[in-house]
Parts: C-alpha cells; structure tokens; sequence
C-alpha cells in the first residue's frame, strides 16, 4: 500500500514530533544529571527545571542562529549556560558541568537518531 502525498506527510510530522519530545526527554536528563553531578541545590533539580533549561536553549540556539559565525557560536555557548546557572540558581562553574553534559546528549542522541535514519534509508 503507497502511501499518498498527505499521508506521507503526516508521517513526516509524527516523526519529528516523536523525535523532538525523545530528544528533549533524553536532553532534559543529561541536564538534570549534570546539575546533579555539579552539585547544586536537590529542591533546584527538578525534570521542570530541566525540561524549561533545555527549550530556553533551543530557543536561544534558535535566534542566534541568525547571527551566525563564531561570534553567533560563542553567544550561545555562553547563553545556554547562563540559562543553566539561572534556571537552578548556581555558580558559572556547577553550570558549565551541567552543560557539558547537555552537549554530551546532543552528540549522543545525534549520532543515534543519525545511525537509525541511515539504517532506515539502507531498507527502504
């Protein structure tokens, strides 16, 4: 059975919705697993706080995305750990931990999702 151009359509978007919200679980842990390992507070660490921590980035990555280049990466670099320090209100070196480790999901979950598409690819 073929599927039609609107059915593949909205298998394109249930697709990136899945992936977003696992790649938001599976990101919000890392977070929350290096605010843990940084040490801040245990009433700070929460999955809201995470989950919040992790949009904010998006978001941010998001609009420095036009601004572009070097200058573009290092603002967001320096934004999303300041959203990290903020969000659990702690020092900038509990979160530089915690973003190491978030970096650590996006490189994680990138190289995953990257094998299954190529996979999925190969049998299709």
């Amino acid at each position: 059975m073929a599927l039609d151009m609107l059915g593949l359509a909205g298998l394109a978007l249930t697709s990136v919705i899945v992936l977003f919200v696992v790649w938001l679980v599976i990101a919000s842990f890392f977070v929350w697993f290096g605010v843990k390992v940084a040490g801040v507070d245990s009433r700070k660490r929460t999955w809201g706080n995470a989950i919040m921590a992790v949009i904010l980035m998006l978001v941010l990555s998001f609009l420095l995305g036009y601004v572009g280049g070097t200058i573009g990466f290092v603002l967001g670099i320096i934004g999303a750990i300041a959203i990290i320090k903020y969000i659990y209100t702690t020092s900038w070196g509990k979160a530089i931990i915690a973003w190491v480790f978030m970096v650590i999901a996006v490189i994680i979950v990138g190289v995953v999702f990257g094998i299954g598409v190529l996979g999925l690819a190969f049998l299709g």
